[in-house]
């Protein structure tokens, strides 16, 4: 046989192969590094900036604290992300900069991976401060053989092996975490999570899959019945167990006489506003005429049946009239304080999440704010009102993070690195954002409302 018909395509001695597979390795090497290098700056903004801190007439451990936020919200801008995803990388930075600098070398080195170092940091967690470099160090040998996933698991025997506390006191301290989130997805569609007691998930898991093969087998039984099979009899496996999941979670308390057959949101009781010509619901899509999309607040865009549905389940609607040329609400006064009803309900539906750049937390849990203080020559009208959450309002008064109201509810911040962001409202008031105006003149900035500095800044590891 011919050495040309031994270098097969594909085979370990094909020069294109190896080629790739080099390149692939330096590649991979060089993202490690600058992985690295990412995480050595953010701990160097992180600790200047603690370093730095304006005191601002505020203690010491209140200077800290919004520095730190201010620094967050900075860095979270600078890499197109969001605040909690920030606060997570500030977490690793700080870390792999003073504890697994190990860890770190070797991300850098390329030897491991970035999700090999964030098993070893997300382990070594409730592991006590005296065992995080022996830890550390039986961890490294075995990452630079494993993929993540089988790191993982021997990462998890490793902090098992070595933990002090048994797994009953540490079983009771993870119940203390338990939580249910939401999270939107495209289409209509949204994610529902819940963090809870593994056997508590499986019993779920399993008792909803028993369902749905009850359902199916009944689909099978009555498939030449006519109209016998109801809406959870129907679909694939996976659809049912959502079908039914949905249904035992908005099922009535005990003793409720309302039946529920999925899909729909029977017990579901939104607020809804309509508008002239077009807001959350506009009134052509209200009443048939129409099946332009509504908007569903903390969500998007929704189909006009759905939206349908939602006003008819509905106990209160509100009618928000507005300029048909450029959406300015009418027939309200901003020129009251406290806010008025009408004025206060319009900033939560223009606004719909907090304006601070890159924040997403839903208006309706968030507060209203005077951009310029109201005791300061600031009035209550909608060109000096705009939503911050509670953290982002107590940033706004206890930092040099800088805003100015740019019109028609634009928002122009100043960082305290000078840098600028605008913030627009939500598309459904039915303006347009306006184009680039120039930068107002920023001077020294007003005096600051009174407001509330206790801490509410996560200091826990996000893990």
């Amino acid at each position: 046989m011919s050495e040309a018909l031994l270098q097969l395509p594909g085979s370990a001695t094909d020069p294109v192969i190896t080629g790739c597979l080099n390149g692939l390795a330096a590649v991979q090497s060089s993202i490690g590094a600058a992985q690295a290098e990412q995480y050595r700056f953010i701990e160097t903004a992180r600790a200047h900036a603690i370093a730095t801190a304006d005191p601002m007439g505020k203690s010491r451990r209140i200077e800290e604290e919004f520095a730190l936020r201010s620094i967050t919200s900075e860095l979270a801008l600078a890499l197109r992300v969001h605040e909690r995803t920030m606060t997570g990388l500030i977490y690793e930075a700080k870390q792999l900069g003073t504890i697994f600098t190990r860890s770190l070398a070797a991300l850098a080195a390329g030897t491991v991976g970035q999700r090999h170092v964030r098993e070893i940091l997300a382990q070594a967690v409730t592991l006590p401060p005296e065992l995080h470099a022996r830890f550390e160090a039986e961890a490294l040998l075995k990452a630079a053989t494993q993929t993540p996933t089988a790191f993982r698991r021997t990462a998890a025997r490793i902090r098992e092996r070595l933990h002090p506390d048994s797994l009953t006191v540490r079983a009771a301290k993870g119940r203390a975490e338990r939580r249910l989130w939401f999270e939107p997805d495209a289409d209509g569609m949204a994610w529902l999570h819940l963090h809870l007691e593994a056997e508590k998930a499986i019993a779920i898991t399993e008792r909803i899959s028993h369902l749905a093969d009850q359902a199916q087998a009944e689909a099978l039984d009555t498939a030449d019945l006519p109209d016998t099979a109801g809406a959870l009899t129907s679909g694939t496996h996976a659809q049912l167990e959502a079908d039914i999941a949905a249904e035992l979670l908005l099922s009535p308390p005990a003793g409720g006489t309302s039946k529920s057959r999925m899909p729909g949101l029977a017990f579901s009781r939104p607020e809804v506003f309509v508008a002239v010509p077009k807001l959350t619901i506009p009134c052509a899509t209200l009443v048939g005429q129409s099946d332009d999309p509504a908007e569903l607040h903390g969500y998007g865009p929704i189909d006009a049946d759905t939206a349908r549905r939602l006003v008819a389940a509905a106990p209160t609607l509100h009618r928000i009239l507005v300029d048909p040329v450029d959406g300015t609400p009418l027939q309200l006064d901003p020129r009251k304080y406290p806010l008025t009803k009408a004025l206060r309900r319009w900033i939560l539906y223009r606004d719909q999440i907090c304006r601070f750049p890159g924040c997403t937390r839903k208006a309706e849990r968030a507060e209203i704010d005077h951009t310029q203080p109201f005791g300061y020559d600031g009035l209550s009208e909608e060109d000096n009102l705009a939503v911050l959450c509670k953290k982002h309002h107590r940033l706004k008064h206890n930092s040099r993070w800088r805003v100015r109201q740019l019109g028609q509810g634009g928002l122009r911040w100043v960082s305290p690195a000078g840098r600028i962001y605008d913030t627009h409202p939500a598309p459904p008031s039915g303006r347009r954002p306006p184009g680039d105006p120039p930068a107002p003149p920023f001077g020294p900035p007003p005096p600051v409302e009174p407001v509330e500095t206790t801490a509410d800044y996560p200091d826990t590891p996000p893990f």
